[in-house]
C-alpha cells in the first residue's frame, strides 16, 4: 500500500437497481495529481464519498492512505482534505467563525495559509456564509480542505462557479500547496481541458466503471488521428483495419482515429491517390468520447 494513496478493488455502490459504482479497480500513485474524468452521473462523486467514509460501499474493497475505508472513516477524514461538489457549510456563521470552528478539529491547521488564500480569493471574513456567492462558497471550501495540510486532497468539480482569475488561483493552490510538498491530489471532473493543465495521470470513468487509466503523455502518444483527402473514392475495405476505432468524414476529408498499427494504416492510405495525408493529435475530449463510446 505504500506506493498507492488510493486503491480500490471491485468497489461497488448500488442504490436499489441503480449501479452508481460498478466494480471499480482504481490505483492512485502517491505524490501524483490524478484526474478522474467522466460525464455527469458517471459515479465520480460517489467514489470520493466512499473514500472518505461518507457513503458506505455495497461491496468490494477500498483503501485510502493505507486505511480501510469501511472501518477507519474517521481516521481517514483527519488526514484527508475533501471538497464535495456541493459544499455544505453552516450558513448562519461568518466566514471567520467557520474557519475557527474547523481549525479546532485539526492538529496541523495552517492559519497563515487560510489568510493568504482568503486574501487572494477576496473572501470577506465578516460576511455570513449564506451571503456568499456559490463561487465564493466553493473557494472557501477549497481553503478549508487545504488548511489542515492533508496528505491527500480529494476535490469534486473544484472550479464550479470560479471566474477565469479564480481558476488560475485554484491551479496555483493545488500545485504550490500540494504537489510541491509531494502530496497526492485526486480530482473528479467533467472539465477535460482544465484537468489537462494540472493532472499527470487520468482515469476515464463511464457508467460506474473505469474504462481506461494512464498518464496524460501515454494517452496523447498512443491516440493519433490520420487525416486524408483522397483524389477519388477510397476502396471500401480501406477502413477495416482493427487499429482504426473511428472514422469521421468532413467534406472530402476523412479522419481516422487510430489506437494501434499507425504505420501500417498510414501506408495503406498512402497507396491510394490523395491530395493530403497527415498525422494529427486529437483533443483530449475526443479521446474520452472514443473510450466511453459516447462519440460513436
Amino acid at each position: 500500500m505504500n506506493n498507492w494513496a488510493v486503491q480500490t478493488k471491485a468497489l461497488r455502490k448500488h442504490y436499489g437497481e441503480k449501479r452508481a459504482v460498478d466494480g471499480l479497480d482504481l490505483e492512485v500513485p502517491a505524490g501524483s495529481v490524478f484526474a478522474l474524468l467522466g460525464l455527469n452521473g458517471a459515479g465520480k462523486s460517489t467514489v470520493l464519498k466512499m473514500l472518505v467514509g461518507l457513503v458506505h460501499p455495497s461491496g468490494g474493497e477500498g483503501y485510502c492512505l493505507g486505511m480501510e475505508i469501511r472501518s477507519r472513516g474517521a481516521e481517514i477524514r483527519r488526514k484527508v482534505g475533501y471538497m464535495g461538489d456541493e459544499p455544505r457549510i453552516y450558513g448562519y456563521m461568518s466566514v471567520r467563525q467557520v474557519v475557527r470552528f474547523c481549525g479546532g478539529l485539526y492538529r496541523n491547521w495552517d492559519d497563515g495559509l487560510v489568510e493568504a488564500y482568503m486574501e487572494k480569493f477576496q473572501i470577506p471574513g465578516e460576511s455570513k456564509v449564506h451571503q456568499l456567492s456559490q463561487g465564493q462558497k466553493n473557494q472557501l471550501a477549497l481553503i478549508l480542505a487545504l488548511a489542515p495540510r492533508p496528505e491527500l486532497l480529494l476535490l469534486d468539480e473544484p472550479t464550479t462557479g470560479f471566474d477565469p482569475l479564480k481558476r488560475r488561483l485554484f491551479f496555483q493552490a493545488v500545485l504550490q500547496e500540494m504537489v510541491a510538498a509531494g502530496k497526492t491530489v485526486l480530482l473528479a471532473s467533467h472539465n477535460l481541458e482544465e484537468m489537462e493543465r494540472v493532472a499527470d495521470r487520468v482515469g476515464l470513468m463511464h457508467k460506474g466503471r473505469l474504462v481506461h487509466t494512464c498518464s496524460l503523455d501515454e494517452l496523447r502518444e498512443r491516440e493519433k488521428e490520420i487525416r486524408v483527402v483522397f483524389q477519388k473514392e477510397p476502396p471500401a475495405d480501406l477502413f477495416c483495419h482493427p487499429g482504426i476505432v473511428q472514422v469521421k468524414q468532413e467534406g472530402r476529408a476523412f479522419r481516422l482515429s487510430v489506437s494501434t498499427g499507425l504505420e501500417e494504416i498510414w501506408q495503406a492510405c498512402a497507396s491510394v491517390p490523395h491530395f493530403v495525408l497527415e498525422i494529427i493529435s486529437p483533443e483530449l475530449e475526443d479521446i474520452f468520447l472514443r473510450y466511453t463510446g459516447e462519440g460513436r
